[in-house]
């Protein structure tokens, strides 16, 4: 499915990633505690870190380990008007030839049969709704070269998961339609009897009647009262059969095969109006002295009307012109795309060491610059799957990022970071048209596609307050924007090549953090260990473009650093 992110997505809205790890929350808050006790001491100036990303470099030697629990999700779209429900889009008082619209020959069909020219085919209603999440685990390794220079890389493992819920007809008595016997594989031989035996008789009865039309025509034929009588009715008729004829094998299907997957319900107004309209015609022969048609001949109807669950197998049915071959609550697991980069400190007035910059007192700043290159490991879409959560972009891009810290006192600092994620055009595997909740019924192909990503920028502003040695909160402001992705079905990517583009989307949100750290007490010798903890939450405010999710996330992480000098 063509997800439209502005950043990994996967879930809903996770609300409280506390009440779904309480044990390592706990675990992680207890030893916090721990560590302070055992490492009291006066408190002083530091930059503990925070939400957000920052521009403390690496010292030469030392190696940096992350290893992070981020749980993101989303179940509702921006839009114009604010936001919608994901999924609200399939949502339908009447499931139909709108949605469905390789059923409208059917549906024509019923209407000639029953002569009711008002009849609307339906599946009974739709209720839709779900959400999308995503669990990523980052390993981050960070290695410094030099005092200014350090090497970065990224592999994140992902689970992301759809947990679409349809559910059709829930109350069993919205359908005008069923399902057709003729496909049953119990009942299916003796439906497709029945039907084919009403054809057959209705044929033997035209081919009877256009004899004896032909038999009468001589004046010296006898016992020729009824067509001479009203010649025009006869011919009628003869026309009135045949095309009944072929709605009958619409709609039911025949000896050897079934029609349309729906039919009319047996025992509804619907399929008594055919079985008198086939009545009539019986009549109308008998009238003609023609009697092959046998009295109570009807075609098979459906005494099975789809219920709740049943919107899988039609979403797995060509019949009804979709072939996905999985429907809601999928799962995919993982490693995304990874990165590695460079990073330079080009600007640093807080001091070279550790120390200076970790006990900064007054005002001071750093700026630090970051390339790199993203491997499209995470692969591409399923196309088999309809709502699947795909776990990465799938595609090589060019990274860079540029983050500088402001310390004003021995209270408060500040970083502001620019990201930009530049994608390589690449070819993939793709279902067209490009595949949208609101788009779900809509015929589609699966094909190859030059897949052109847009660009991607990220402003964040993180200010952080520090609370004495060990503690520290912050917050901050992320943007995120995506240029319009662009894929072009044709063996080229040029003007003239059938493209779909999936437009700019933004995003804006607020973040909120904790941070425990013992860096600063560890350069002093007064920690073992030099280990940071953070939480942060980000909560969407607005967004807009093409179905932007309103994600939400939290994040957990652990900094564990080697060779990390006291002095």
């Amino acid at each position: 499915m063509i997800r439209p992110s502005i950043a990994p997505v996967s879930a809903s809205t996770l609300q409280s990633p506390g009440r779904q790890y309480p044990l390592v929350i706990r675990g992680i808050t207890l030893a916090c505690f721990a560590l302070q006790i055992g490492t009291a001491a006066p408190l002083r100036a530091q930059a503990v870190s925070g939400a957000g990303a920052d521009a403390t470099q690496l010292p030469k030697g030392a190696m940096r380990i992350r290893v992070a629990g981020l749980w993101e999700g989303y179940n509702a779209l921006f839009t114009s008007a604010g936001s919608r429900p994901m999924f609200g889009g399939l949502s339908t008082n009447a499931l139909g030839v709108r949605q469905l619209p390789r059923l409208s020959a059917a549906e024509q069909a019923i209407r000639a049969l029953s002569s009711n020219t008002a009849f609307a085919l339906s599946l009974g209603p739709l209720e839709a709704s779900g959400d999308a999440r995503q669990s990523i685990t980052p390993m981050s390794f960070e290695l410094g070269l030099t005092r200014t220079l350090s090497i970065g890389l990224v592999v994140p493992y992902v689970e992301s998961r759809d947990n679409a819920l349809l559910v059709l007809n829930r109350a069993g008595s919205g359908a005008t339609v069923g399902q057709n016997p003729a496909f049953s594989s119990t009942a299916g031989i003796s439906a497709r009897s029945i039907n084919g035996a009403l054809l057959r008789q209705m044929s033997q009865s035209r081919t009877a009647l256009a004899a004896e039309i032909t038999r009468c025509t001589p004046t010296t034929a006898t016992a020729c009262d009824a067509i001479r009588a009203n010649p025009a009715a006869a011919q009628q008729l003869l026309q009135q059969s045949l095309a009944t004829q072929a709605a009958l094998a619409t709609v039911y299907g025949d000896s050897v095969r079934g029609g349309s997957p729906l039919v009319p319900i047996s025992n509804s107004a619907t399929q008594a109006a055919i079985n008198a309209g086939i009545g009539a015609l019986r009549t109308a022969f008998a009238g003609f002295g023609v009697t092959i048609l046998t009295e109570g001949m009807v075609p098979a109807s459906a005494v099975t009307v789809n219920g709740p669950g049943a919107i899988s197998r039609i979403a797995n049915d060509s019949a009804y012109g979709l072939d996905y071959h999985t429907l809601g609550g999928t799962r995919r697991a993982g490693i995304g795309d990874i990165d590695v980069t460079a990073s330079y400190l080009w600007l640093n007035t807080l001091g070279a060491r550790p120390v200076q910059w970790l006990a900064a007192r007054g005002f001071g700043v750093r700026s630090q610059i970051t390339a790199g290159w993203r491997f499209g490991t995470a692969g591409a879409d399923r196309t088999e799957a309809a709502f699947d959560v795909p776990i990465g972009d799938g595609a090589n891009a060019l990274l860079a990022r540029s983050t500088s810290d402001v310390v004003f006192n021995r209270y408060v600092w500040m970083s502001g970071t620019v990201r930009v994620v530049q994608p390589l055009s690449d070819q993939v595997v793709i279902r067209r048209p490009l595949l949208v909740d609101s788009l779900f019924f809509v015929p589609s192909t699966v094909g190859s596609a030059r897949r052109s990503l847009g660009r991607r920028l990220e402003l964040e502003l993180a200010p952080r307050l520090i609370l004495g040695q060990f503690f520290g909160l912050s917050s901050g402001y992320l943007y995120r924007r995506a240029d319009a992705d662009r894929y072009a079905f044709g063996a080229t990517d040029s003007p003239s090549a059938a493209t779909q583009s999936v437009g700019s989307r933004s995003y804006q949100a607020f973040m909120f953090g904790a941070t425990f750290s013992t860096m600063s007490s560890y350069v002093r010798g007064r920690s073992k260990w030099p280990v940071e903890v953070l939480y942060v939450h980000v909560t969407p405010v607005t967004g807009s473009g093409d179905a932007a999710p309103v994600i939400s996330s939290d994040r957990l992480e652990l900094r564990i650093y080697t060779g990390f000098p006291r002095r």
